[in-house]
C-alpha cells in the first residue's frame, strides 16, 4: 500500500480530498503515516515466535488497521501519529498510534432513520412574528441539533470554512451540534417567513446526517456534495425539490440529478467510499 500511494498520479489522489479546504495536508499526513507504518513493520519488531497461527493473528490484524486506515483516509478523517515503545517476554518492538477527534457520537442508525422519519413529517407553522424561526428550531431539535445566528463564529470552530456571504446557512464539523444560520444573508428577512427556511434546514440536516453515517460530511462519492446533500434532504426529509433545486439555477454544485439521488443513498447505506 506505501508503494502503492506514492507512485498514485497527483490527479488521482486528490480525487478524494479534493472536497477539504487542506488538501493537501491530508495527502501529506497520509502518506507519513504509510512511511512511519512501513519503517516500524520493516525495522521495529524484535519480537520472536516459532508458532505459525501467532505471526498469521499479528499480521492479519495489522492488515485490517491498514485497509481502515485507507478507508479512513478516503472519508477525511485526520489522526494525530506517534510511536510507542513496548516490550514483551518475546521482545521489544515499536508501534504507531493513530489517534483521532471522537467528540462527536453518532446516533446508531435506527435512530438517524428514526429522526429523518420525524423530520420528513414535521409540519411547521408562522409564530407570533410571521416567521418559522420558532418552527425551525424545533425541527433542528429532532436531530439534537441547535441554530446559532451569529454566522461568522463559525470560524471560531471550523477555522477553514469561509463564512461564505452567498450561503444562507452552514454545517461545520467542529460544532457538529450546531446550524449557523447567516441573518445578513440578502434573502434572510424574505426566506425566513415562507416554508423555504425549513428546505434550508433540513439541506443543513442532511450534512450533519451524511456526517453521522459517514463520519465526514464530504464523502467521496465522485458527485457535486451540496447536489447529493440537497438530494438526501429531499429523498430522507422531505425536503422540496423544486425549492431546493432553485439554487442550483445560480450555482450549479446545488444541482440534484440521477447521480446525486444515487450518491445520496449511498450515503444513508453507509456506504461512503466509492472507488
Amino acid at each position: 500500500m506505501h508503494d502503492k500511494y506514492h507512485a498514485m498520479p497527483a490527479a488521482q489522489i486528490n480525487e478524494y480530498v479534493k472536497a477539504l479546504p487542506n488538501a493537501q495536508s491530508a495527502i501529506d499526513s497520509w502518506l507519513k503515516a504509510l512511511d512511519h507504518m512501513l519503517e516500524a513493520t520493516s525495522y521495529g519488531d524484535a519480537r520472536r515466535s516459532m508458532n505459525r497461527n501467532d505471526a498469521t493473528t499479528y499480521y492479519t490484524a495489522k492488515l485490517a488497521d491498514l485497509h481502515q486506515l485507507e478507508y479512513d483516509f478516503k472519508i477525511h478523517k485526520s489522526y494525530n501519529i506517534s510511536i510507542q515503545t513496548h516490550t514483551t517476554a518475546t521482545g521489544s518492538y515499536f508501534e504507531i498510534v493513530l489517534t483521532q477527534d471522537d467528540s462527536h457520537h453518532a446516533p446508531s442508525p435506527q435512530q438517524l432513520d428514526s429522526i429523518e422519519q420525524q423530520i420528513a413529517s414535521f409540519q411547521g407553522q408562522t409564530g407570533q412574528d410571521g416567521t418559522y424561526l420558532q418552527s425551525g428550531e424545533q425541527m433542528l431539535s429532532i436531530a439534537g441539533l441547535h441554530a446559532d445566528y451569529d454566522f461568522q463564529s463559525m470560524g471560531n470552530y471550523c477555522p477553514s470554512a469561509q463564512a461564505d456571504r452567498y450561503a444562507f446557512a452552514a454545517f461545520c464539523e467542529g460544532k457538529a451540534d450546531t446550524i449557523f444560520v447567516n441573518t445578513g444573508h440578502e434573502a434572510y428577512p424574505y426566506v425566513v417567513r415562507s416554508t423555504q427556511y425549513l428546505d434550508e434546514l433540513r439541506h443543513e440536516i442532511a450534512h450533519y446526517l451524511v456526517y453521522s453515517r459517514c463520519e465526514t460530511s464530504v464523502p467521496p462519492l465522485h458527485v457535486e456534495n451540496e447536489g447529493m446533500t440537497n438530494s438526501y434532504a429531499v429523498m430522507y426529509l422531505g425536503a422540496n425539490r423544486d425549492t431546493l433545486n432553485s439554487t442550483g439555477a445560480s450555482f450549479p454544485e446545488y444541482a440534484m440529478n440521477a447521480q446525486t439521488d444515487q450518491a445520496a443513498a449511498s450515503a444513508h447505506a453507509g456506504t461512503c467510499v466509492v472507488d
